[in-house]
């Protein structure tokens, strides 16, 4: 084979995509503005991994990658992880981490395809946790789930956390407003990495008009502040929050700034740059003693300071300055039922006393809401004993109120908000959990299962994305995990980002929300009050 002809063929593989790499998988490549991608196919799956979306210097706003269309750049592993504290169970904490952390990675049937829908996964994890290496988050799965014809291109992203996105630089000497960013990191990652999308997604198949953002727990707070800041909504149009709600984010500059003293006590620091010096293994080897340190109002939790996240944020979205964007919301009815368990003697019984459930919602409702000040009143009188004398089980109702104020409540109150302004609003309450013998039975110790049998924190986004190998200490023996669910979750899911509707064949008809056919599931006797901003809500 002459010379001009061997440049041919190599040229035609490397455009279609079906070039062969070193160790006998096939290659696909998207040629995007920032970089030709070089990913890999699996088995009908074209998967780019450890894309980076961002420069990152420490404590300073990401910049634009420098890469351009001629640089042609490896996506076949995925990147680092924020650095963060090891925990058995959370897979990402295992995995490689980094300060530099700023990396996504995409799934779709294939790149030709044009116009898709597109979804950006934002993960959980308190702000402390997490990594889209961990295999529940793993878009293969959701993608090769769709119906045949069917297609969209799935983002997952990495994003800094905790001590990384979240300090005052200003208590540091040296200060100069280039650190001001600092106190928000996280939420201006996650709008790079949606304006990398913006620009760069086409070349993958994806509609840059079409662009949906998906989070869940700490992940759906990050939603609900992108939802509340008009500037960013050129990139994204619909959003999907997964037990993620206002409840759990947003602290005040104050307690940020008293926090930073700590860290940087901790960390032995005293100047700016002996911060920006800081390496992954000094970070690393204190990160636990800090989280431990400041415990419930952890660094990394969204600040209300005023200029990269609203002080009014809340009222923002209650005016409607999200009416251009279409909502999915829901969870679980045993969110943190966790709380409950009585891990010293039995994992599938509950504890006898409601007390340590009573004092974890006052440290929560103490140390998490400072922005906006005390937010549910919990210690109120006569709101915690009259809502215990509702049941018969005292423990099960104290359990039933935490999971309904810090989730489910404010969960319907932006289903709520919302509807006002955008018609394509809709309001899930996820209620299927595998049996809870049969999980134990299958992950021992490990298991993580509900006294009550309900379906715990993330249950819903284990079957959205369909990974049965993922979160098992949830869902059990993965051959035992129902395709039916996983079908109808996905469905769900695929069909709002593509339309703004998540009606599907697989599912009852599903109207959108209504304020006037809701009737709240929350409810406590008419002469206990309780105040938000100001206002009666209950």
């Amino acid at each position: 084979m002459n010379r001009i002809l061997i440049m041919f063929f190599a040229v035609l593989t490397l455009s279609f995509g079906m070039s062969l790499s070193g160790c006998g998988e096939s290659q696909t490549v998207a040629k995007a503005p920032s970089g030709t991608y070089i990913g890999q196919q699996n088995e009908g799956i074209d998967e780019f991994l450890g894309i980076r979306y961002g420069n990152m210097e420490p404590f300073k706003a990401a910049t634009d990658v420098k890469t351009t269309a001629e640089d042609e750049i490896k996506a076949t592993s995925f990147g680092y992880n924020c650095i963060q504290p090891y925990d058995e169970v959370e897979t990402a904490s295992q995995d490689p981490c980094s300060q530099d952390c700023l990396f996504l990675n995409v799934w779709t049937k294939d790149t030709e395809t044009k116009d898709k829908p597109v979804i950006m996964f934002i993960h959980g994890g308190s702000c402390i946790w997490g990594g889209t290496s961990d295999p529940s988050y793993d878009g293969e799965y959701f993608i090769r789930n769709l119906p045949e014809g069917e297609d969209c291109v799935f983002v997952t992203i990495n994003y800094r956390m905790s001590i990384m996105s979240g300090v005052d630089m200003s208590v540091l000497e040296g200060y100069t407003d280039e650190y001001a960013d600092a106190i928000n990191l996280s939420k201006l990652d996650q709008t790079q990495a949606l304006k990398w999308i913006n620009q760069n997604i086409s070349a993958f198949g994806g509609d840059p008009e079409n662009v949906t953002i998906m989070g869940q727990s700490a992940g759906g707070g990050a939603v609900e502040m992108l939802m509340a800041d008009q500037s960013t909504h050129k990139y994204f149009n619909r959003a999907i929050i997964n037990s993620g709600t206002q409840s759990r984010e947003a602290v005040s500059k104050e307690t940020v700034t008293e926090n930073s003293k700590i860290i940087f006590e901790m960390l032995g620091v005293r100047t700016v740059e002996e911060a920006a010096a800081l390496t992954d293994k000094n970070i690393s080897e204190n990160i636990s003693d800090i989280v431990d340190r400041l415990g419930r109002a952890h660094p990394g939790l969204k600040c209300a300071d005023g200029r990269i996240v609203s002080e009014t944020w809340w009222e923002d979205l209650q005016n409607g300055v999200a009416s251009d964007i279409d909502l999915l919301i829901g969870g679980t009815n045993g969110e943190e039922d966790w709380n409950a368990v009585d891990w010293d003697n039995s994992i599938s019984e509950a504890i006898s006393d409601p007390q340590s459930i009573y004092d974890y919602m006052v440290e929560t409702d103490t140390m998490r809401s400072d922005a906006y000040g005390r937010y549910y009143g919990v210690e109120k009188e006569g709101f915690y004993d009259t809502f215990l004398t509702m049941g018969d089980d005292p423990v099960k109702q104290a359990m039933d109120m935490y999971n309904e104020i810090y989730f489910n409540y404010p969960t319907q109150m932006i289903a709520e908000t919302q509807s006002k302004y955008n018609q394509n609003t809709y309001l899930y309450y996820w209620e299927y959990a595998p049996d809870m013998k049969s999980v134990i039975e299958y992950s021992g110790d490990s298991a993580e299962v509900s006294p009550y049998g309900r379906a715990l924190h993330c249950m819903d986004l284990c079957f959205e994305f369909g990974c049965k190998d993922g979160y098992t200490e949830l869902t059990g023996d993965p051959d035992l995990m129902s395709d039916e669910m996983i079908s109808k979750a996905q469905s769900m899911v695929y069909h709002f980002a593509k339309t703004g509707n998540p009606n599907n064949d697989l599912i009852p008809k599903w109207t959108p929300y209504d304020v006037g056919r809701i009737l709240r599931t929350f409810k406590i006797k008419k002469n206990v009050e309780v105040t938000y901003n100001g206002k009666i809500i209950i």
